[in-house]
Formats: C-alpha cells, structure tokens, sequence
C-alpha cells in the first residue's frame, strides 16, 4: 500500500509551533447539487439482478398531434415513438488510512472517526456533482465560440435552443467559474442598463459569494462548479444548461452488515473501520454505488467559452 498516514507524514500537524489547535481546510470544490426539478434521479439497482438501468422514453401526452379525419373515415394508427437510455451503477471508493501513532499524536483530532464519517458524506455529494458537470459538455447543441468570454448572448441562446426544442423548465446552469464571472461581467459593463439594473440581474451581481448555487438568472438556476471539464485542448470550458430529462443519475441505498465495524450513513454511503493489526494501522474506508449519464440529448445545450 501507499499514503499512510504516519507521524512523519503529520510534520505540519504535529509541530511545537502549532499550539491553537485550529485548522483550515485545504482548497476544495466541496459544494452538492441541489434538489432540482432538472435533475432526474432514479431508483437504486438492488434486488435488479443487473448495474444497467434502461431507462424509456416515450412519445406521450401531446407528442403526437390529432389528424383532420373526414366524417365517418377511419383513422390511421399513430406509430407509438419510443427510445431509451442506459445508467449504470459503479461503486466510488475512498481510504485514509493511518498509524497508532499518528492518531496517537492527532492534536487536532483529523483522524477520528467521526470526521473521517463527515468526510464520507461531503466526498460523496462532490463526487455526484463532479459526475454531472462532466456530462454539461456532451450536449449536440452548443453555444459560444472558443477562445471568446461567456456572455449574456450566449446564455439567452442556450435558453432559445432549449425552448426551440420544447425543453420543459425550469432550467438548471452548470458552469465554470471563469464562464459565470465572463457573464456576470458582461451583465455590469455591457448590457446598457436593459439587463443588469432588474431584480433578477441584481442578485446575479450581488452574488459574489463562491462555488455553488449562485441564484437565478434570465429564468435558470446557475450553479459554478471547478468540475466542468475542459474544451478544445485545454483552450475553453464546457458547461451547460439543460432541463429534465438531459441527465439521469443514481446514487444507490447500501445497507451496512451488523456484524462488521460499518454503518450506513443516510442509506447511501458505507463507511466503515478496516484494521491491519501486524502494522498498528487503522484505514476508515467510504463507499457509494452511483452513476450518471445523458438521456434525452436535446434536452441540454453546451455553453463552451474561453477558459
């Protein structure tokens, strides 16, 4: 193995110059998407005999339109439209793993189990969040120019593109931190006083608050995330708008065994003590079974902007 967590691996946590006993925490995207109407969760795969869903899609409810019939005629059959996407559930896993003496020394108090549980939970929500913002970029329909700023125009055209293809909202924004200061930007200096002077507007401008859930714009929901992924060589960021159906994910219940050092936290993460007593190391060991995958693809629109 590797990593352990040993006293000399603890040098900044376990100097004499170190006596508040305070921290920070290191830099991090530690932000969880919200529960949104945008976002379409699906049952967990247990008792399913199989990690793949196939999810329908069916051509209902006013897909199909009713044709002029002739009084007394008979009318044709409608070809019932159906397609279907696939979600597969993988298990994520992580380990801190660490010496008797280590925790021995632990001053401020890291290694307990407590905040490794804690640690279980955030990881587990960033890890959902990463698996979705790395889905924004997939859409066909893309707005922006590469090696140009994000801008209110791109925004309003991803929106047009949505309601162009009978997207239902509300609308859900996944962006790059650079692309949403690009709009913010453009809100202030160039719209002219129409845009960035309405309540909307001005709550996207008094936002300046960091990662996550930024407040609603021109009718979407925006939430900044370090995870969308990369464009074009590294040249752009890829983020997106999209509404249901653009994203399916799962995060699947996981029971814990009452016979071994595990518990279940929520139902969704398993966390548990694994003990190598020949080496006085104690590992704390998180678990979740998930996944995420794009469904219907015009149901999103890739904002792809200079990074």
């Amino acid at each position: 193995m590797a990593d352990e967590i040993t006293f000399s691996s603890m040098s900044n946590q376990v100097e004499s110059e170190i006596l508040s006993g305070l921290y920070l925490m290191a830099l991090a995207d530690r932000n969880a998407l919200p529960a949104h109407p945008a976002l379409f969760r699906v049952p967990g795969v247990g008792g399913r005999g199989s990690t793949t869903q196939k999810i329908p899609q069916i051509g209902l409810m006013g897909y199909d339109l009713l044709a002029s019939t002739g009084d007394g005629s008979a009318v044709a059959n409608s070809a019932l439209t159906d397609a279907a996407g696939t979600l597969a559930t993988a298990r994520y896993s992580k380990s801190y793993e660490s010496t008797d003496l280590a925790r021995l020394v632990d001053a401020h108090g890291v290694l307990r189990p407590e905040v490794m549980a804690m640690d279980a939970v955030v990881s587990v929500a960033s890890t959902l969040l990463s698996l979705h913002a790395n889905l924004v970029d997939n859409f066909a329909t893309t707005v922006g120019t590469s090696g140009v700023d994000a801008t209110l125009e791109n925004i309003l055209d991803a929106i047009t593109s949505l309601e162009i293809n009978k997207v239902a909202g509300p609308f859900l924004g996944i962006l790059h931190p650079v692309q949403w200061g690009d709009v913010r930007k453009d809100a202030a200096l160039n719209s002219g006083g129409a845009i960035q002077w309405n309540a909307g507007s001005q709550q996207m401008l008094d936002a300046m608050k960091g990662l996550g859930y930024q407040g609603n714009f021109l009718g979407v929901d925006f939430f900044t995330s370090t995870h969308v992924p990369t464009a074009n060589a590294g040249a752009d960021r890829a983020g997106g708008i999209f509404g249901h159906g653009a994203i399916a994910y799962v995060l699947d219940s996981i029971e814990a065994d009452p016979d071994l050092p595990q518990v279940s936290i929520g139902g969704e993460v398993l966390f548990e003590k694994s003990r190598t007593a020949k080496s006085g190391l104690t590992a704390y060991v998180s678990h979740a079974y998930m996944g995420a995958s794009e469904q219907i693809d015009l149901c999103g629109v890739s904002v792809i902007t200079d990074a």
